[in-house]
């Protein structure tokens, strides 16, 4: 994550890497091939942004995404 508490993550609705931070983090219990397993999951609010003349539907909004893949897009989209 940067220094200042903001990464980039992509957003859905507009398909562009939009600045967020995260809001809270929570463990969630995932049913994957190999049994029960803990996953860190991270709410993600995405900053107001345009999409065109109107504001996107993703902006000011908070989503739930893995906590590591979330810092994997910050390292990887850093300004």
């Amino acid at each position: 994550m940067t220094d200042d508490g903001k990464m980039k993550i992509m957003c859905k609705w507009c398909n562009v890497f939009k600045t967020c931070h995260i809001v809270s983090q929570e463990i969630t219990d995932h049913h994957g091939n190999y049994g029960i397993d803990s996953v860190m999951m991270a709410k993600v609010k995405i900053h107001k942004h345009y999409k065109g003349k109107n504001y996107c539907k993703g902006s000011d909004r908070i989503i739930t995404v893995p906590l590591d893949k979330a810092l994997k897009y910050s390292e990887k989209y850093r300004d």
